[in-house]
Order: C-alpha cells, then structure tokens, then sequence
C-alpha cells in the first residue's frame, strides 16, 4: 500500500483536527509518501536516539510522542487526536481496567474519560497492577474509602488543572501519570485520590490498540516497547552515615 492511502485511511478514523492545537501530528518525514510503499509499520511511544529500532525490519514508524529531533526513518505521528477520538487511547485504557466509561472529562477538547466502579482503593490498585504492565503506582489518598467516580487519562494527566477538572465533577479517583509535587499538594486539599501509574504505562493500552487499527487497514504492524528513556540504579549496601563515610 502507498503511504499517502494509507496515511488517508490513518484519518479516516483518527482526524488530524482532532488534534490540540500545536500539536505535531501527521506524516512527518523523511520519503515522498506518494512514492513509498508501507508493508510494515511499528508502533513506538517515543523515538529516541541510539539503538531504538535496532534489529527491527518496518517500513513505518508510527510513533505517539512526537519526537523532539528530526527523523531518520518514515515517521507518522498520531498524539492527542489518538487520546481525544473515540476508541482511542483512553478508551483503551479505561477497557484495560474494566471501566465503564460515561463521560468526557474535559468537554473542551475531548481529553480523558469518566467512569463507573464500585470498589475499596486497595481492590482498585490491586486491579491496576493485573491490568497495567507497571510495579510502581505512586499514591495520593483522597478522603473517600469507596470508589465509585474515576477518570482515567492516558500520559500525563496528573497535573493541577486535571486535578481541579476532576473534582468538579465529582471524580474520587484520578488515574494518569506524572504526578507532580504541587498535584500532590492539590490533591490533599481536595480530597481527591490519584493514582501515578506511570506515564509509560498508561499509555500501552491506547499503543496496542492502534497496532490492531494498522493491522485492521492491511498493514502488518507490531508495537516495540522501548522503555523509559532513562535509567534506574538501586543501591546495593546502605549508605553509612559517620566517620566511616566522611559525613558528620
């Protein structure tokens, strides 16, 4: 299939004026698209540099994030009109953790999703652990022991706009990624519980679910986690405090 059909079929279903505005999205290089054949794509949530494709045979990058160097390989960029269309981004996330979803959390643009549960907090978080492939939930506990109200946004969400937005209506439970000190701070002021399931995280769902878009337009298409792009170290021995390490 040509680039240029398929990038029209791409937005048939995912229209780039959904997008925020200045958000990069489309085809954005390098290749004539009226030129290059597309038999296989892959799904990244950010291209970095180094050996992030190293090994990987595509015709297509499809990548989420849009990148803050020019690329080097055929790139599309599906962003926010991903997280705003229905069937996107955050109505995957919501179905990964078996959410019914009722509403749209901000009107405005179309960003994030309000749902429907009945649980305590621990049988909620413990759901997101089975649902979300992520071992590191950051909490802030609100003021209610049953959870009935979520809203879910995919990527970074837990900032205090979205934060305020969900406790006007009436949300007790915001799950999103990035949270921030003032978030945190915020949410302790209004009794709204966050959940930090990592900005990586919470946007797999949305990332899997645009695979099977592509596959569903005939193009063979997989998703490459790339993983975060920074590393993690874990100190081996406890840091000794006194003479001993120079430190009084």
């Amino acid at each position: 299939m040509l680039a240029s059909e398929l990038f029209k079929l791409i937005e048939q279903k995912v229209p780039l004026k959904l997008a925020l505005n200045d958000d990069l999205v489309g085809f954005i290089g390098f290749g004539n698209p009226e030129e290059m054949e597309v038999e296989k794509a892959v799904v990244l949530l950010d291209l970095v540099p180094g050996n992030t494709l190293t090994g990987v045979e595509t015709d297509l990058v499809v990548c989420h994030h849009p990148p803050i160097f020019p690329p080097s390989i055929p790139t599309y960029i599906i962003h926010s009109n991903w997280d705003i269309v229905q069937g996107g981004a955050n109505d995957a996330l919501a179905e990964s953790l078996k959410l019914e979803v009722t509403d749209v959390l901000e009107e405005e643009t179309g960003i994030g999703r309000i749902c429907t549960t009945q649980c305590s907090l621990d049988d909620f978080m413990e759901n997101v652990f089975k649902s979300l492939p992520t071992d590191n939930i950051r909490l802030v506990k609100g003021s209610k022991k049953l959870i009935e109200k979520v809203a879910v946004i995919s990527g970074f969400g837990l900032n205090p706009h979205y934060i305020k937005l969900s406790r006007e209506k009436g949300v007790d439970l915001l799950l999103s990624g990035d949270l921030t000190h003032p978030g945190s701070i915020i949410a302790k002021k209004l009794g709204i519980t966050l959940i930090d399931a990592t900005h990586q995280a919470t946007e797999v769902p949305g990332l899997i679910r645009l695979c099977q878009l592509l596959n569903e337009l005939g193009v063979n298409t997989r998703y490459h986690d790339t993983g975060a792009s920074w590393e993690t170290f874990h100190q081996a021995q406890p840091l000794e405090i006194g003479p001993k390490s120079g430190i009084s």
